[in-house]
């Protein structure tokens, strides 16, 4: 089975992202109803740890997607065709909006939460300028190949690709601008993580300026080879991902290979004020979750759904009365009615978790803060 190995990777690294924003929507849930300073802080400590689970995951997630994308249209390329520019395109553009979502969520969330660590000032100077290009890489990851229009538009337009957006609707313009997008992340979290925190090491100017030429360089290579891809076949095209991959993988394990060390036994400028994180945070938190719970399954119905009327596709097909795929818009309302109920599930268990942490605290006395949302500065 091609796709075994690449979907078992894919799905063991959605699932890590998946738990991480339920135990930050959890968090977010518990902050917003603390009564006391001591449960804020508990809480914002939670969903930062949260937060942090579920986007260490996710940056790499589009890498497995990569590879799992990969090895179907190894095994059959009319079944990646179906997928990526089939019945299943617009799918496509729905996930864009979504994962356009996460990226603009998760973002959000760690420059939030920069305003209660000291010493940010310095880095909230970049913000903007990281607004803008996940803005601009949001844009052009949702920007459709063909546009839903009528027949005089297409007429006018001379087809149903625009003149203009049309070149942004293809693969080298998208993987563009999910790579650039995941290196932007990647420096909001590496902000982060240095945000209350000077190096005392000799050598940490050359070290941060190997760190931005790192940068710098996975940019122009992801930028080269989507600007390239244009002027080459599609079966070419394709193996230019690859290279955009690598180049970002290879800037993350360089950045943090050299930031580890470089900010062991670093000077604090002092400590995370923990608790006094903007209450909006924490319906990002929430909002991180839902996104991503209906993800999930969206994206499931896709991987099942390109196999049609096949048990295996192309060797083994189902000739039963129900081997037919749901229309998009019948498996959409599915899908968000599923994850409406479960999420009104997982609110009444959140609820029910209130409940009896409240009672054990009135039995035994008021329960002490872990030591590390009492204020301490360490984070992964």
């Amino acid at each position: 089975n091609s796709t075994w190995v690449p979907i078992n990777i894919h799905r063991l690294i959605a699932n890590i992202v998946f738990g991480g924003t339920i135990c930050g929507a959890y968090a977010a849930f518990r902050f917003l109803s603390a009564e006391n300073d001591e449960e804020r802080a508990r809480y914002d400590w939670m969903g930062y740890v949260g937060n942090f689970v579920a986007l260490s995951a996710f940056i790499v997630l589009p890498f497995a997607g990569y590879y799992l994308g990969r090895e179907i249209y190894a095994f059959n390329q009319t079944m990646g065709i179906t997928m990526m520019g089939g019945f299943m395109s617009w799918l496509w553009i729905i996930q864009a909006i979504l994962i356009g979502v996460l990226f603009m969520g998760s973002n959000y969330y760690l420059w939030l939460g920069m305003e209660r660590i000291p010493g940010s000032e310095r880095y909230r100077g970049y913000v903007p300028i990281m607004i803008g290009v996940l803005a601009l890489g949001f844009i052009v990851w949702a920007t459709p190949r063909s546009m839903v229009i009528t027949l005089e538009e297409a007429r006018a337009m001379g087809g149903t690709h625009h003149p203009v957006l049309g070149f942004l609707g293809v693969m080298s313009a998208k993987n563009t601008a999910v790579n650039i997008m995941i290196l932007t992340t990647f420096l909001s979290f590496v902000l982060y993580r240095r945000a209350n925190r000077e190096s005392t090491k000799a050598w940490a100017r050359t070290g941060m300026a190997v760190q931005w030429a790192a940068f710098g360089a996975a940019a122009a290579v992801v930028i080269f080879y989507g600007v390239y891809g244009y002027f080459v076949e599609s079966i070419v095209r394709i193996g230019f991902s690859v290279y955009q991959v690598l180049a970002v993988l290879g800037t993350i394990v360089v950045v943090m290979a050299i930031d580890i060390p470089m900010f062991r036994g670093a000077r604090s400028t002092g400590q995370i004020r923990w608790g006094t994180i903007a209450p909006r945070s924490q319906y990002v938190l929430v909002l991180l979750a839902v996104t991503f719970t209906w993800l999930m399954g969206l994206m499931g119905f896709a991987r099942s759904g390109i196999r049609q009327h096949w048990h295996v596709y192309g060797v083994l097909r189902d000739t039963s009365v129900d081997a037919v795929t749901p229309a998009l818009g019948y498996a959409a309302n599915m899908i968000s009615i599923v994850t409406s109920v479960f999420f009104a599930l997982v609110l009444f268990i959140f609820w029910l978790g209130g409940l009896a942490e409240k009672g054990a605290a009135g039995a035994h006395g008021h329960a002490a803060a872990p030591v590390i949302a009492g204020g301490r500065d360490d984070r992964a």
